[in-house]
């Protein structure tokens, strides 16, 4: 009879088993010990691990299981979790939105006496504004209201501007000469410039004083230089 023992098949004899399926890790008929003495030997894996002997090959095979067994049962592990009541659960808000600000806005939330003017605004009443100076009345406008705000600065428009103002005479010093186009260089450069002056009226009232009257398509007013303002009577 043939002998049976060693890593043999079990229909085939070892001399008719090829030396490729000896040493062929993943075959049935692999043979440790020829695959050891075996030149024509190849690794599966040529960059894996050399160890000295196969117990440390075991030994790290099991650390390895264990820091893996252990980070499993970590992960397993019931984290602390606070025991909310249901009053103390956090509640989503949203962030409060600041209400948008703007003249016109609050030109229409007016009230009291600002809303008479916001009355004369809306019907494009004719108004008059009394004016002052640093010492007292200067005078008064006569003018249709676009805007106005709480500390009644006022954008006005067709303005019809009347004040009293004190006449100066001024004397040239002496032993000086003073050309007599001065004033009119003045409004050759502003008159470059584009810019439109008011042309001024003024009427003599007496010995000292002269009423000026002028007109102007558009005039900001600030609030200070405010005393009266009232509905022109028609």
């Amino acid at each position: 009879m043939a002998d049976e023992s060693g890593p043999s098949s079990d229909n085939l004899p070892n001399s008719e088993i090829n030396d490729d399926e000896k040493t062929n890790l993943y075959s049935e008929n692999f043979d440790p010990l020829v695959f050891l003495l075996s030149d024509k030997a190849k690794i599966p894996q040529p960059k894996a691990k050399v160890y000295d002997n196969v117990s440390k090959w075991y030994s790290n095979c099991n650390k390895s299981g264990n820091s893996e067994n252990r980070r499993k049962k970590i992960e397993k592990m019931d984290q602390p979790v606070r025991r909310w009541q249901p009053h103390q659960l956090p509640v989503e808000s949203k962030k409060p939105q600041r209400p948008r600000k703007n003249l016109f806005i609050k030109m229409e939330n007016m009230q009291g006496p600002l809303a008479t003017l916001r009355k004369y605004m809306e019907e494009k009443t004719r108004i008059k504004i009394v004016t002052r100076n640093a010492t007292g009345v200067r005078g008064y406008c006569i003018a249709y209201l676009l805007a106005f705000d709480k500390h009644f600065n006022l954008v006005l428009s067709e303005v019809d501007e009347f004040w009293h103002r004190s006449i100066k005479f001024k004397k040239n010093p002496l032993f000086t000469d003073v050309p007599a186009n001065e004033g009119t260089t003045k409004t050759k450069v502003i008159s470059n410039n584009k810019i439109k002056i008011p042309k001024i009226n003024s009427k003599q009232i007496s010995k000292n004083t002269e009423e000026c009257t002028r007109h102007v398509s558009q005039m900001m007013m600030r609030g200070e230089n405010v005393v009266l303002i009232h509905k022109v009577e028609k």
